[in-house]
């Protein structure tokens, strides 16, 4: 394993240099966190490096490399741990049944869910392989539950990742799948959706399905787990359209900054974005009774609790039993004004502006975009990603929306590890030390960060062992009529299926060394060497 090279750090970020002793001076124990493998989807067929099939990971090998490494170091080093902080495997990259255009936003038949673990671990046997070395030389391994990898909380699938994990007696190994946020001295981890309205998951309803799952028992309609709308986001619409754009789910995480730059490429799907739109805007804005997480910031304010009024409740009885639909949320709801609003929170409130952007002259779908929408919606849905150019007015109002919704999802500085530019993540490390903790560990938006929050207190990001898009730096800093010449460059190449140039691949984890008395004695965010 290797900390970030000093000349790396830099030449990127001047400022990002470890903290406190040098462990080498010590036999500590070391903690290695990493997230977001996102372990699942199909390889190409047949096999083709040049190609991505349907993954999000496509370096499994670097996953077995560091796992190995980690292991041959224990008896040189030390005791070390390894923590998988959450969407380790993605379920929501596997297809539902033999349908070849389907995807659950959660599959909540047990057979199926291991099914399609199954899957996951038959395509990538190595990482598990090397998981199960690092457990039988002494490595305690621990697993907490993200957004991608619901199903993996369900008893059969937990069952099946013991037996994939070759898991016995003697090995140290948890698995945190209630949501509770796992404490090393005075260091918190969590996966960190909890934070993301479009990706909170019903911790309490999905207690109740795994609690009769356990008993063998039928789970009645009342009980039905309603995923959250960023799950529903990717299997209705990302899935989707992802055989013809293979970027879009390198975009992360499937929060209201994504909406726009999809709308922008297939206007067609208006009608979906508004019904998730609207069971967003419920999510985080109903009211709990109970326990609340104190409002900080946004609009974060209350934790997915059980109490007099659960969360979920009053769309379960619209929704037809396990399907996750989000049409029936909410009857009587104004999607446009919910779409206005969530694409407002990414573009500085002006919702209303980006979608006047995208209105045309054209009317009804695209071939092959199903039954999703509307023929009376006045907006342009006949021209589609691949008619995209300069050379009509309203071709040239959805490249211009694209750069505006571009430069909503990724600021300049995104890719500083230094700094947050997601608020809701900073806001929710900087609550959470008020709890005596001096580090917090997120994962899920697939960013590495290492950022001060004072007082000697650290927010960190583990980043992703999965590929990144970003978007060439002109195209964000020009002024627009220079970069909207970049973005055409960039969208030919996009149709192309050519965007290596700006897809990263960067393995990076947090690092704890952990003192006699169980305090952290060092923190570095570290990139892992990559061949």
């Amino acid at each position: 394993m290797e900390e970030v090279d000093d000349n790396y750090l830099r030449s990127h970020n001047p400022v990002l240099f470890p903290l406190g002793m040098h462990a080498a001076r010590f036999r500590m124990r070391r903690v290695h966190i990493i997230s977001d493998l996102h372990l699942g989807g199909t390889y190409p067929v047949p096999p083709d490096p040049g190609k991505r099939g349907f993954r999000l990971c496509t370096r499994a090998d670097q996953i077995v490399r560091f796992v190995e490494d980690l292991a041959r170091e224990i008896a040189a080093k030390g005791p070390s741990e390894l923590v998988l902080n959450g969407d380790t495997v993605d379920f929501l990259a596997e297809l539902d049944g033999e349908q070849a255009d389907s995807w659950a936003p959660f599959t909540a038949d047990p057979g199926q869910a291991v099914s399609k673990f199954k899957a996951i671990v038959e395509r990538d046997p190595g990482v598990f392989a090397a998981l199960n070395r690092f457990l039988d030389v002494g490595g305690r391994l621990t697993i907490l539950l993200g957004n991608h990898d619901i199903e993996l909380s369900l008893p059969p699938v937990r069952a099946e990742l013991r037996k994939a994990l070759g898991v016995k007696s003697g090995h140290d190994f948890e698995f945190i799948h209630d949501g509770e946020a796992y404490v090393i001295g005075d260091a918190l981890i969590e996966h960190g959706n909890r934070y993301d309205a479009w990706n909170q998951v019903d911790l309490d309803a999905l207690r109740r399905v795994r609690s009769l799952m356990s008993r063998r028992q039928e789970v009645p309609k009342q009980y039905q787990f309603v995923p959250p709308p960023g799950s529903q986001m990717v299997t209705s619409v990302i899935n989707k359209i992802k055989r013809d754009y293979a970027f879009v789910d390198l975009l992360k995480p499937e929060d209201s900054a994504v909406v726009p730059i999809l709308l922008a490429l297939e206007p067609g799907y208006r009608k979906r974005f508004g019904e998730l739109a609207r069971f967003w805007y419920w999510t985080r804005s109903h009211g709990l009774e109970g326990p609340l997480l104190p409002k900080f910031g946004g609009d974060i304010k209350a934790d997915v609790v059980a109490n007099k009024k659960p969360f979920g409740q009053d769309i379960r009885a619209t929704v037809a039993p396990g399907s996750g639909s989000a049409q029936s949320m909410l009857a009587g709801a104004d999607n446009d004004a919910a779409l206005k609003t969530a694409i407002g929170e990414s573009l500085d409130g002006a919702g209303a502006d980006f979608l006047r952007q995208l209105d045309g002259d054209s009317r009804g779908a695209r071939p092959g975009m199903g039954t999703d929408v509307s023929a009376s919606e006045t907006f342009d849905t006949a021209l589609g990603f691949f008619n995209l150019t300069f050379g009509s007015s309203a071709a040239d109002k959805r490249m211009r929306a694209l750069l505006t919704a571009i430069r909503g999802l990724q600021k300049e500085d995104s890719f500083d590890e230094t700094r947050e530019t997601a608020k809701e993540y900073l806001d929710g490390a900087s609550e959470l030390v008020k709890g005596g903790f001096r580090y917090v560990v997120f994962g899920h938006t697939h960013q590495a960060k290492r950022v001060s929050l004072d007082d000697g207190r650290w927010y960190f990001n583990s980043g992703t062992w999965a590929d990144v898009l970003r978007f060439p730096n002109e195209i964000l800093t020009l002024p627009e009529p220079d970069a909207l010449k970049q973005l055409d460059r960039f969208v030919q190449k996009l149709k192309a299926g050519d965007f290596s140039e700006w897809t990263l691949f960067r393995p990076t984890y947090v690092q704890l060394d952990i003192d006699d008395n169980g305090k952290v004695a060092e923190a570095k965010l570290c990139a892992a060497p990559t061949s």
